[in-house]
This record gives C-alpha cells, sequence and structure tokens, in this order.
C-alpha cells in the first residue's frame, strides 16, 4: 500500500516558509514560518518566527514584509458551555487579539489557530480576522 502525504484539504493552503534563517541547532539555512507581531512602529516589524526544522523560537526584525505577506488583526474568542449552569463554568469567556502576518485570512486563520495562548478545552472557538467572523475553509 503506498503512502501519501496530505498537507492541507480545501483551500489549497500549504504552510509556506516566510524566511530562510540559520538554524541554530543544524548550523544551516533553515525555513521559518512566521507568528505574532510582537512590535509594529516606524523603524519596522518585530515577529515571533519559529524554525521548521527545529522548532526554535526567535525574534525576526523587518523593515517591510515580503512580497504577498500583510498584517491580519485576530481575535480569538472562545464561550464554555453556553448550555450549563455558571457554577460547572470555571473559565465562562475567554477573549485574546493579536495580529499575525500571512498572505490570506485563511493563512491568518491557521496562524491564529497556533499563535494564541488561551486554554481553550471544550470551547465554543471563534476566529475574526480584521474584525469579521471567519470560518476555517480547510473543513
Amino acid at each position: 500500500m503506498a503512502l501519501t502525504r496530505i498537507i492541507s484539504t480545501g483551500s489549497g493552503y500549504s504552510p509556506k516558509a516566510f524566511i530562510l534563517l540559520p538554524c541554530a541547532k543544524e548550523q544551516q539555512l533553515t525555513p521559518h514560518t512566521a507568528g505574532r507581531v510582537t512590535n509594529s512602529d516606524a523603524s519596522g516589524i518585530s515577529l515571533q518566527v519559529k524554525c521548521r526544522s527545529c522548532g526554535a523560537e526567535s525574534v525576526y526584525q523587518t523593515a517591510q514584509l515580503p512580497e504577498g505577506y500583510r498584517m491580519y488583526e485576530v481575535r480569538v474568542t472562545g464561550e464554555d458551555g453556553p448550555h450549563l449552569p455558571a457554577s460547572l463554568r470555571p473559565l465562562p469567556y475567554l477573549e485574546e487579539s493579536f495580529s499575525v502576518v500571512a498572505t490570506s485570512p485563511q493563512h491568518a486563520h491557521e496562524q491564529a489557530e497556533f499563535g494564541h495562548s488561551l486554554p481553550l478545552a471544550g470551547h465554543l472557538a471563534k476566529y475574526y480576522i480584521d474584525g469579521a467572523l471567519h470560518l476555517n475553509e480547510r473543513f
């Protein structure tokens, strides 16, 4: 039986390398993916980047984004069991807002899924990209 790998389905999105940076572990240029925007001012943009080879995280500063990329404002909300009484809902509502760098709203949604720090266990999660509710196009 042949082994096949499915990267993603639905939107045709495949994980892209944001930039090639030296990997601390392998001592060579490896692809890094962009995460949260940590700072954005007149001098440039600071991003969290993650090595796709070893998983190490670092901060990357750039004056401008590569062609095709832009900043998206993301808001992630989670509501825990609205049908349950308040005594059974220790964290009834969670919310976090941040910026990500992506090529499309779907790409921003996928970055947000891995970029948020909310403890979403059984919560109804909603992702708002640039103020509009965004449904995951992969499913």
